[in-house]
């Protein structure tokens, strides 16, 4: 089994904001996306998911570099100044490259 460097797009964002990020990160070119509850704090609070506007979710994207540079662009450009979220990527290793 060999393994073929990728990358893992992370959002973290407003639940509300997931309906409306979804098909965005497919007109980018993911192949497809994870998404779970994230809570924790930061530089807006606690977002605890106690209730539905306190809630956060974590969105995960494995993809190539082009498309991890193109989603954070999109994300950036469409989404930063409105609502909270935090954007990173990192250097990930999968088996099967080809489903990314």
């Amino acid at each position: 089994m060999s393994l073929s460097p990728t990358k893992l797009v992370v959002l973290i964002c407003e639940e509300a904001m997931e309906s409306s990020v979804a098909p965005d990160l497919m007109a980018a070119g993911a192949k497809g996306y994870t998404v779970c509850e994230a809570r924790g704090r930061g530089a807006r609070g606690v977002r605890d998911a106690r209730w539905l506007l306190s809630s956060n979710v974590r969105i995960e994207i494995l993809c190539h570099e082009d498309v991890a540079q193109r989603l954070v662009d999109m994300l950036v450009a469409k989404y930063s100044e409105n609502f909270g979220l935090v954007i990173y990527v990192q250097d990930a290793q999968i088996i099967r490259s080809n489903k990314f």
